[in-house]
């Protein structure tokens, strides 16, 4: 399971692209390269899930190209950036289209959470390797990402001077340098419903709507997870419609009339829910993109209508009070969390109230009925288990195991049903010497739906951990006879 990390070191980042990026300020090859003679080139229309680095071979990615590439012209290009460095998984999602609008995709299976100098390195190294034998337009590169990955392209979108746009899916700015100006890049942002960032995206979005920043922001039903392939459509389409309005791409009208014809019917469909404030929002950004492209008078008659209806008036205040409900519930969690790292404090106290606090969180979020307010209450409870993961994840590489032990049982109070507190545990107690411990926990790993070859996998690398595959209670819950 990947895990969501909110912020990146900005400064060491900053500097290390720099040295990677900063000279690049539109294109940077006189003539596209000629054709690579690695057999994976021929394979358009399909994901390659792993092109490896000429320069440092322990860096891959996956990559998909149209099946009209070419080499002949340059290709506007998309760098993807997976929490748990899974390039094939988002460029599944991704890849229809790309088909559709032409786009190259370079998913990286390098980089994760947890450390700048992996996403520094796995940033480098596609883009050199990508631009070694493909035919880039360097002033239509993006970024993309989920999560932590979100964070990762808008840190390389913010200091490279390469970026064109960038897709964030459920998570942005956090709170290192939210944008105080205009953006010299588009932003098109995605979130589920109940992901427990949506608060910074919504928020976000208003803030880029009064810097007068392009962007859009498109909420789908889920939690925090990749966009569905639907959306992908969409954000691509909306990228592709924008290089038509800059030049960089040919104006296409049969694009054009597509579009604005899916674009409209999402606008009803969203209208014929209820969804009134959401609307709102949509029509601005349909038709913000396609002004200049088609006739749009009948969208900002709407819009006029909409935007002064006492529905849209209710939706914001709704939203605002989503928002606020589920920091009050974090908050009061966290004051609590927050003092079990204070050496001073009763830790065992502590972890007591704050797990009981958890668990009423989140048996009224399974229980309440009021969508609204479920809402508030998911977002909330998804919150602190992600808080208190990376809490821990962050206390054990630091050598303070026993307050990580508390911090991962704090997770698996708050979902008792996943199998990453366990396997953290686990981790937790190889280090402290308990093997008796972390093979209980690896044994409720398996419980929560880790299969045996993920089991050995995690257990494999981890050098601690390794040293109980050879135990007879291990091999029993692995399967393994002996002989």
């Amino acid at each position: 399971m990947p895990i969501p990390t909110r912020f990146v070191p900005v400064l060491p980042l900053m500097c290390a692209l720099v040295c990677v990026f900063g000279a690049v300020q539109g294109p940077t090859q006189e003539k596209p390269p000629a054709a690579a003679s690695r057999a994976f080139v021929l394979q358009k229309g399909q994901i390659v899930p792993s092109v490896r680095s000429e320069a440092k071979p322990d860096q891959s990615y996956a990559l998909y190209l149209p099946t009209n590439y070419a080499p002949e012209r340059r290709w506007p290009m998309i760098y993807v950036f997976d929490p748990d460095a899974s390039g094939s998984r988002p460029l599944e999602l991704m890849k229809e289209a790309a088909e559709s609008y032409g786009y190259l995709l370079a998913g990286s299976n390098n980089s994760r959470n947890g450390s700048w100098e992996i996403e520094r390195d796995a940033a480098q190294e596609m883009w050199s390797s990508t631009h070694n034998f493909l035919s880039i337009d360097d002033q239509r590169v993006y970024f993309a990402g989920f999560s932590g990955g979100a964070r990762v392209s808008l840190q390389l979108a913010q200091h490279c001077n390469c970026a064109h746009g960038v897709f964030l899916n459920s998570a942005g700015f956090g709170a290192a340098s939210p944008p105080s100006h205009k953006p010299a890049f588009a932003i098109f942002t995605m979130a589920g419903m109940a992901d427990f960032n949506y608060a910074e995206l919504a928020e976000l979005d208003t803030g880029l709507e009064s810097l007068g920043a392009r962007h859009f922001f498109q909420r789908f039903d889920g939690k925090h997870a990749w966009a569905p392939a639907t959306v992908w459509q969409e954000a691509l389409a909306w990228s592709a419609l924008w290089e038509m309005k800059d030049s960089l791409r040919d104006r296409d009208k049969n694009i054009i009339t597509t579009e604005f014809a899916r674009a409209t019917d999402r606008l009803r469909q969203r209208e014929a829910t209820g969804d009134l404030y959401f609307a709102v929002g949509e029509y601005r950004g349909v038709g913000a993109t396609f002004d200049g492209l088609t006739e749009t008078s009948e969208l900002k008659k709407r819009l006029g209508v909409l935007a002064d209806s006492p529905a849209v008036r209710n939706g914001a205040k709704q939203e605002k009070a989503e928002i606020e409900k589920q920091r009050s519930l974090e908050a009061d969690i966290f004051k609590v969390t927050t003092a079990m790292r204070d050496d001073g404090g009763d830790q065992a106290s502590l972890f007591e109230d704050a797990s009981n606090r958890i668990r009423e969180l989140r048996e009224r979020s399974i229980k309440e009925r009021n969508p609204d307010s479920r809402r508030a209450l998911e977002r909330a409870a998804a919150n602190v288990f992600v808080t208190s993961m990376e809490t821990a994840q962050q206390l054990l590489h630091q050598g303070q195991s026993h307050t990580a032990e508390l911090y991962f049982g704090l997770g698996a109070v708050a979902r008792p049903d996943s199998k990453w507190p366990a396997l953290s545990l686990a981790e937790c107690h190889a280090a402290m010497g308990d093997k008796k411990a972390a093979l209980r926990d690896l044994k409720r790993a398996r419980e929560a739906g880790s299969t045996i070859a993920e089991l050995d996998e995690f257990v494999k690398t981890n050098a601690k951990l390794a040293l109980l595959m050879d135990t007879p209670e291990y091999r029993k819950l692995v399967g393994v006879t002996s002989q």
